[in-house]
């Protein structure tokens, strides 16, 4: 998504995804992914050889698929894993990720190099409401101190101890000292109401404070019963689990944003960001159809530098940032190394003239007519 500096609105693109439905995201010093390739020539070579043994298996006319890197996903001829000059970082700073589905395989997900660079950061597909989502949110310490349990995907049984709240038709939620319970339908993104937030404001500074885990539910539109069949029920999806540490923030910029320097000016900690990843339509949706990303403080960026994002993908307005520029810029205000952090961008900058010289060699020009 592209991420527009402090005067205007935008949003982060593009990336790698996650294959399964169900996303289970925590934190380590360890790499969240496998080693990069100690040998691309001879992976390359593995790999042409086992793509050429298995033309006999293919359709007539289909297309033999390129060879691609397990690890950054990319072509084998332009793989990254080898291009950055040092190991990944391991930043005080922690990244988490919600990227739309559509953003996944992008071939210039700016995420992939985000992944490589740093080892602290993980990345959770979020798709869009199809019918109803349920969001349960608990906070990692009780207000007595005490640990809470570990809550049951997607299910949380509404009783007496309970608030229940109506926001309108396509909001609903429910609250206890500790838990949080938001219900949404289709198409409340396009006219959101945050009308709750001011109800929970005890729940949202003991969640960000301690640390959260929240879980989403998708229920699907129940099918049509034909004939004398029985109206069957809705059909419920566990869609992801993520874990938010303490004193995170969401690297968003709207009108509820400050800089990060302004928020610590007013003593609000940020030790670890969560970034939206799509085009700024679907960040926007995303925003909204994710309503417990309004309990967190929201924290943006100021560039005065040009995306390289802006020679190789449509960008709304000027000042627009991809999802690891804005995440490097935030990270160098927040206090991290540089340098390292350099060498990040200069990957994402080597993928960006790889596509800028395929462009290039694919180009040709139109004969005159005689």
């Amino acid at each position: 998504m592209p991420i527009f500096s402090s005067n205007s609105i935008g949003i982060s693109q593009v990336q790698t995804g996650l294959a399964a439905t169900r996303t289970k995201l925590k934190f380590s010093s360890t790499p969240n992914r496998a080693a990069p390739p100690t040998s691309p020539p001879m992976a390359m070579a593995e790999s042409e050889t086992d793509t050429q043994s298995d033309a006999h298996l293919r359709e007539p006319g289909q297309r033999r698929r390129r060879p691609v890197c397990g690890v950054c996903t990319k072509p084998l001829r332009v793989c990254l894993c080898g291009r950055l000059r040092g190991p990944p970082l391991d930043t005080a700073v922690g990244v988490t990720v919600l990227q739309h589905p559509t953003e996944a395989h992008h071939p210039l997900s700016s995420v992939r190099v985000a992944r490589l660079g740093l080892r602290n950061l993980a990345v959770a597909q979020v798709a869009d409401v199809a019918h109803r989502a349920s969001f349960l949110l608990t906070t990692n310490l009780g207000l007595g101190g005490e640990e809470t349990g570990n809550v049951e995907a997607g299910a949380a049984a509404i009783g007496e101890a309970w608030t229940v709240e109506t926001m309108d038709d396509k909001c609903s939620i429910a609250y206890t000292e500790k838990q949080l319970r938001i219900d949404v339908e289709r198409g409340v993104g396009a006219n959101p109401k945050i009308r709750w937030l001011p109800r929970c404001s005890s729940l949202a500074e003991l969640a960000v404070s301690n640390g959260f885990t929240v879980t989403k539910t998708q229920e699907n539109k129940p099918r049509r019963s034909t004939g004398d069949e029985a109206s069957p029920s809705p059909e419920l999806q566990h869609e992801y689990s993520i874990a938010i540490p303490p004193h995170s923030a969401l690297l968003f910029p709207c009108q509820r944003a400050t800089t990060i320097d302004a928020a610590s000016d007013c003593q609000v900690l940020v030790k670890h960001l969560i970034v939206l990843d799509g085009t700024w339509a679907k960040a926007h949706r995303m925003y909204h159809e994710n309503p417990w990303l309004q309990l967190v403080p929201h924290v943006m960026v100021e560039a005065d530098t040009v995306s390289l994002y802006g020679e190789v993908r449509h960008e709304p307005k000027a000042g627009c940032l991809s999802t690891v520029e804005s995440i490097v810029v935030a990270m160098k205000e927040l206090g991290e190394d540089e340098t390292g952090l350099d060498r990040v961008l200069a990957v994402f900058e080597s993928m960006i003239a790889d596509q800028r010289r395929c462009k290039d060699e694919n180009w040709k020009p139109k004969q005159k007519s005689q």
